[in-house]
């Protein structure tokens, strides 16, 4: 079984997500933010090593206790958000726009939240979270990156969804 541990150094990851009921919840600056039930994805990259890895990275998402400074941070908090699993794999450059596109047009998910987890985003992408209803999408990310990059990706499953 794969591990968080088995990640690599730096790349780009997406977490995926599972919000057992509809919420609403203030998100830094983003203010107060409605998200349905359902399956999300998250895309990030981390391209530093030790304490700013793509490890470290996913360690602190996983974290309950941590201080909230990226947008993810507020909804990982809520109680009702399950991290179910992460795809991730080696880049020594930044892609995560280019991986987060990829995935909205070929599953036609939706942005639920307008900037997040991209106000700082050059490529316009329109939002890093992205939402697909009740479809479980975890085994289809893998297969995106592997269709995008042309590698195949690590896949770590956090929990099994029912």
């Amino acid at each position: 079984m794969l591990t968080v541990e088995t990640l690599p150094v730096k790349g780009v990851y997406t977490l995926i997500l599972f919000l057992s009921k509809e919420i609403r919840l203030k998100v830094g600056k983003l203010g107060t933010q409605r998200f349905p039930r359902g399956y999300y994805t998250y895309t990030g990259s981390a391209l530093g090593i030790g304490s700013s890895s793509l490890k470290y990275r996913v360690l602190r998402h996983l974290r309950t206790k941590k201080q909230k400074f990226w947008h993810i941070d507020f909804l990982l908090a809520n109680k009702n958000v399950h991290l179910t699993g992460v795809v991730a794999t080696r880049m020594d450059r930044r892609v995560e726009c280019k991986v987060n596109r990829y995935i909205k047009i070929k599953k036609r998910a939706k942005i639920p939240v307008p900037y997040f987890g991209a106000s700082d985003c050059k490529k316009n992408c329109g939002g890093h979270l992205l939402y697909f209803g009740e479809e479980n999408i975890k085994q289809r990310i893998a297969t995106l990156y592997n269709e995008k990059l042309g590698i195949t990706p690590i896949t770590v499953d956090f929990a099994e969804m029912s």
